[in-house]
């Protein structure tokens, strides 16, 4: 064993190179299920007890338009999850590179300028604020992915960053 630790093996190297759609799609479906677990799961019985069971959309759709209380306060609890995710995104992203579901593939986000800036997490993340227009971004971004060079969503042209995988050799 100490003889393997003597021996002058050439060190891996590493770098950086354009990220596979398939691992990317994959990552952020990994990272949806980590936030719907902790993230959006606690919130599941403060909507259970605001909506009624109901059986339909149209019922609930009905309930909700004759209470506006109540409208209100989903309102509220949808702008709140959304920035704890928004949050979930920019704090892995910025501290780390990646997010969990980055971490396990292998991917890193990448700023074309020197570091990783906030305002530039945030555009990454704007997709997730539950209103109109940015809720056009869930269409939008992967449709854009397919037609850049470099797989890049909407956001990550706007926020000047990529994702990229690592390679060691």
């Amino acid at each position: 064993m100490q003889l393997m630790k003597n021996l002058a093996l050439p060190k891996k190297k590493a770098f950086f190179a354009q990220a596979s759609v398939l691992k990317r799609i994959i990552a952020f479906i990994i990272d949806i299920l980590l936030v719907n677990l902790i993230i959006l799961f606690p919130f599941r019985r403060l909507f259970d007890s605001i909506i009624p069971q109901t059986s339909s959309f149209s019922k609930t759709f009905e309930f909700l338009s004759e209470n506006s209380g109540f409208s209100g306060t989903i309102t509220i609890i949808m702008f709140a999850v959304a920035l704890i995710t928004i949050l979930y995104f920019m704090t892995f992203e910025k501290k780390l590179g990646q997010s969990p579901g980055k971490m396990i593939l292998n991917l890193y986000v990448e700023s074309s300028k020197k570091d990783l800036k906030y305002w530039q997490l945030f555009v990454r993340s704007m997709f997730l604020i539950p209103v109109f227009p940015f809720i056009l971004l869930w269409f939008i971004d992967p449709i854009v992915m397919f037609f850049t060079k470099e797989n890049q969503r909407l956001s990550e042209i706007l926020s000047s960053t990529k994702t990229v995988e690592k390679y060691k050799v």
